[in-house]
C-alpha cells in the first residue's frame, strides 16, 4: 500500500508543479487544477490510514 501513496504523492507533486506554473489569467484551469489537487489530498490519506 505504501508504494501506492508513494506514487499518488509523485503525481501530486508532478500536478502541483503545473498548476502553479499556469498563468494567473487561467484561472479556471488554476481551479480545476486545485480541485484535483484536494481530491488527490483526501485520497492520499484514506489510503494511509487503512
Amino acid at each position: 500500500m505504501n508504494n501506492t501513496v508513494g506514487k499518488i504523492e509523485r503525481i501530486r507533486g508532478n500536478l502541483k508543479q503545473i498548476v502553479d506554473e499556469l498563468p494567473s489569467r487561467n484561472k479556471t484551469s488554476k481551479y480545476y487544477g486545485k480541485d484535483a489537487l484536494s481530491l488527490i489530498d483526501i485520497m492520499i490519506r484514506r489510503l494511509s490510514d487503512e
